[in-house]
């Protein structure tokens, strides 16, 4: 078992922003919820952050995460942060990691394997080899023997030439922790309390320190400004797509596209550009993404075509279904096998049956549609009433006619037919009927408006 201790009570300037860096957002979700996802799938518990006085909005992510909170009331660096924290947090005998909340692709099979090396050592350090290491602590060797790390502003001409550098990322013995930050001192430029001071302490006192390498810098990297959050962004969009793309998955472009969840593709799987996926999004075998869609938190079954410019938004799609183009399936909707969505046709809470079509501009809202049902152009279900939404219900293999009104609640029987036009408001009996309900046609001869008459100048 092992306990997190994320910093994050900076004030980021750098990101000439009214927020902390911490709440913006980067592949998806907000940089916080990156580092808890991680610490939580290595089986961190009592996780604690530091954060400032105004850090309103963390502390709502923080309590949503079930993340406990301590202010740090005076910025004096990483060692007051980390004392902050020991003041309140309960004595005890747990490895504790250490870590800043601006790294948000930091994996839970390193913070695994850095936890694991307490096995053996009282600290461990994370190191990271970089080609330009500018503004970072370097890493001080002796004979390849780690003896501390000096952090930039402290480094001689010669130090600054080290690649090797800290990530900001110590495991340590919470009883080792507590027994020795109070030796370390403000004697420094900024006259601020550096946790890195401690290693040097630990070592001079014959306690047992090692690193920790990391091999992708990008899980270190952390943002400092929106240059950073948009080049490191961009970096782990195109890793991802181009894993996907080494595995079988066929991304026209891994640079226009965006998976910022999870996104879990069977074989023979098609991706055009500019597509993104957020969230948990699952695609079956042999299906096609066309360009310009937006998948989120969704499952697209097999040989499916998802035509280009449509969103599909907490919905099922079912197998040889196609979608689109620029169609909009909302929260809620399950689309059963074989189905036609057409372009520009919105689905919200619905259930599809097998081999209904809705082929072109119509919106079915909280409502069921049977088997081999065809929804005509323009028909739409009427299901709000200005306060409650009420269910339309269209049986088995009936027709709906183009621009029809179905007013909820309403049940179309089995096998009926709406005849083009018209406003149904009371349920069909089925069974062949034509069920025609819309105003007679009038033509009202010599018909003058207001606009056609002429008006005379006084």
């Amino acid at each position: 078992m092992f306990t997190s201790l994320i910093l994050g009570a900076g004030k980021s300037t750098r990101m000439k922003a009214n927020k902390s860096k911490l709440l913006f957002n980067i592949a998806g979700k907000p940089v916080i919820n990156h580092i808890i996802s991680s610490l939580k799938e290595a089986k961190a518990k009592d996780n604690l952050c530091v954060i400032n006085k105004n850090s309103g909005e963390i502390k709502k992510i923080l309590d949503s995460e079930k993340v406990s909170h301590v202010y740090q009331t005076v910025l004096n660096g990483t060692a007051g942060a980390v004392k902050a924290a020991l003041k309140k947090k309960p004595v005890s005998n747990n490895k504790l990691l250490i870590l800043c909340g601006d790294i948000p692709f930091i994996k839970s099979t390193s913070i695994k394997r850095i936890i694991n090396k307490l096995k053996t050592y009282d600290a461990v350090v994370g190191t990271v080899e970089i080609d330009s290491p500018k503004g970072y602590g370097r890493i001080i060797r002796d004979n390849n023997k780690f003896k501390s790390i000096i952090e930039e502003k402290e480094t001689t001409a010669l130090q600054r030439q080290i690649k090797e550098v800290n990530t900001g990322i110590i495991a340590i013995h919470e009883k080792v922790l507590r027994e020795y930050i109070s030796q370390i001192k403000n004697n420094n430029q900024k006259k601020e309390y550096y946790l890195t001071d401690i290693i040097k302490i630990l070592i001079d006192n014959n306690k047992k320190v090692s690193t920790f390498k990391f091999t992708d810098e990008l899980e270190v990297t952390g943002v400092n400004s929106k240059i950073d959050l948009v080049n490191l962004e961009q970096q782990y969009l195109r890793q991802k797509a181009e894993n996907l793309l080494e595995s079988g998955t066929l991304i026209r472009d891994p640079v226009r596209t965006d998976i910022r969840g999870n996104l879990r593709v069977s074989k023979n799987v098609e991706i055009d550009i500019n597509c993104v996926f957020e969230d948990d999004v699952s695609i079956g075998e042999n299906s096609i993404i066309g360009h310009n869609c937006f998948l989120n938190r969704c499952k697209i079954g097999k040989n499916v075509y998802i035509k280009p410019n449509t969103i599909i938004f907490g919905a099922t799609i079912g197998d040889n279904c196609t979608v689109g183009p620029f169609a909009r399936i909302r929260p809620g909707t399950k689309i059963l096998e074989s189905c036609n969505i057409g372009n520009f046709v919105e689905i919200k809470n619905s259930l599809i049956g097998q081999r209904t079509k809705v082929n072109h501009l119509s919106y079915i809202g909280d409502a069921t549609l049977g088997k081999n049902v065809n929804i005509g152009a323009g028909a739409i279900t009427c299901n709000y009433d200005g306060v409650n939404k009420h269910k339309t219900i269209v049986k088995d293999n009936s027709f709906i006619g183009s621009g029809s009104m179905l007013v909820a609640p309403v049940i179309i029987g089995q096998g009926s037919f709406i005849a083009a036009g018209s406003t149904i408001t009371r349920d069909t009996a089925g069974s062949g009927h034509l069920t025609i309900a819309r105003s007679k046609q009038m033509t009202i001869r010599n018909w003058k408006s207001r606009t056609n008459k002429v008006v005379k100048k006084k």
